[in-house]
């Protein structure tokens, strides 16, 4: 056995240099012209190796707080200037990543890099996330999967991204939506498949076994009337319009458009397979489903709070809404239909090809994929982050986690995204107003021709 720190002890002790001899240069403790303490009197100060000092002060060189002098020292420059970027993000951030506290922190270490916020849109209406970018000159900003879908330049590269080093220990899943010719564009930051979840009380309570990985969809239907009073309590719920939970069923079902070969390129596909697909959805919306009129994914997780629902389709972004529930709940992976699958989300980080300020911009995309950021998000909010020793961190944070949360590990082979349809994003809201005619009985399986 050896009394040596741990290598967290060290990273913290590090910071902790850096941060003080940034903030004591800044607010005048050691005067422009004058020289910091020897490289053995700061490694003494802050029980650092002289190697690890010495990577500290090359550091604040290259910032520009100080210069070397051979065989004399480190001499103070006259403070430099800062610079703020603008950071384009979700606004659901606030809680997935608990994003305000990390970005206090930020400034903590970097006090010449000042991040000014920018809600960003989710959804592709005007003014996009693209507009934004190229009208509000955004440095850095958060792009999920979907989203991505704006920037890709159909006759070569993103023109507006600039090309990102992958960070070692992400999952390599994750970092498939935003390669282009073996090129990233997109840091993978989060990410969540969509599960089921579900009140265990409820099932107790009815005397009901819990959800495991053998359940298909007929089990959802007929444990959800069992579940269910048909008043003021269902069994199942989920917003079926929402882009990230209606292609599921034809993920499960191996639907996939093709493309026609005439000049039209029309989607054209396999009616069987797509009727077998939202009949199981239609199923649910007639038999299981409460009278209710959701407007948004966020109803669901509503409704369960209020335990007005027993099960419903969500995400580990989305827990985070309901983590402060004073009843029991777990996860597991969904019900299937053929093949079990599920959609992957995953939100990234990227930075504007032509910002002034791309050196700073990825000083906070280094901050925010550091292992200690990562495991931060880990301990204090119940999304999964995509760097893998931090996601996979097994010990007691500062948040109530279901009791099943590792369940996204035994799962990976069943991810998949949208593309798997041979769709674009833009083209599933086109698919989903046809799905709207069909489920409203309106029109027949033609209206996809």
């Amino acid at each position: 056995m050896t009394d040596r720190p741990r290598r967290s002890t060290f990273r913290k002790r590090y910071e902790e240099m850096m941060i003080t001899l940034r903030n004591e240069i800044i607010t005048g403790i050691w005067e422009e012209g004058s020289y910091l303490p020897s490289e053995f009197d700061i490694a003494e100060r802050f029980e650092l190796s002289k190697n690890s000092v010495r990577k500290g002060l090359d550091l604040l060189v290259s910032e520009g707080f100080i210069e070397k002098i051979p065989r004399i020292g480190n001499r103070i420059l006259k403070s430099p200037m800062g610079v703020t970027i603008k950071f384009g993000y979700y606004q659901s951030l606030l809680d997935e990543a608990d994003l305000k506290s990390l970005i206090d922190e930020f400034h903590k270490q970097h006090p010449l890099i000042r991040i000014n916020m920018v809600p960003m849109p989710l959804n592709h209406i005007h003014p996009t996330m693209r507009d934004y970018m190229e009208s509000e000159d955004i440095d850095v900003m958060s792009i999920n999967n979907q989203n991505f879908e704006l920037f890709i330049n159909p006759d070569g590269p993103p023109d507006l991204l600039e090309p990102l080093q992958q960070e070692e220990g992400i999952y390599p899943i994750l970092t498939e939506p935003f390669m282009r010719d073996g090129i990233l564009y997109v840091q993978p930051f989060l990410f969540s498949p969509v599960i089921l979840c579900y009140n265990k009380q409820h099932f107790a309570a009815n005397h009901v076994p819990e959800p495991d990985s053998s359940w298909t969809w007929d089990t959802i239907k007929k444990v959800a009337k069992q579940l269910s009073n048909g008043s003021d309590h269902y069994g199942f719920f989920f917003h079926f319009l929402s882009d990230n939970r209606w292609p599921i069923f034809l993920l499960q079902n191996n639907v996939r458009f093709n493309r026609g070969s005439d000049t039209t390129k029309q989607l054209e596909l396999d009616e069987s397979a797509l009727q077998e697909s939202l009949q199981v959805l239609m199923d649910l919306l007639e038999q299981v489903f409460p009278p209710f009129i959701s407007e948004n994914d966020d109803d669901a997780e509503m409704l369960f709070c209020q335990q007005k629902v027993s099960m419903i389709l969500t995400s580990y972004f989305c827990l985070n809404m309901i983590k402060d529930v004073d009843f029991a709940y777990d996860i597991s992976p969904l019900p299937y239909l053929g093949t079990p699958k599920t959609l992957l989300i995953v939100i990234g980080l990227a930075v504007n090809k032509h910002s002034k300020n791309k050196q700073a911009a990825q000083t906070f995309i280094n901050y925010l994929m550091s292992h200690e950021t990562q495991l931060k998000i880990r301990q204090n909010t119940l999304s999964i982050p995509s760097l893998k020793s931090a996601a996979e961190w097994d010990g007691q944070g500062d948040i109530k986690q279901p009791s099943r949360y590792f369940v996204y590990r035994e799962t990976f082979p069943s991810f998949g995204y949208h593309t798997a349809l041979n769709v674009t994003y833009s083209e599933l809201g086109d698919i989903r107003q046809r799905i709207k005619l069909y489920l409203s009985k309106m029109e027949g399986l033609d209206v996809f021709s």
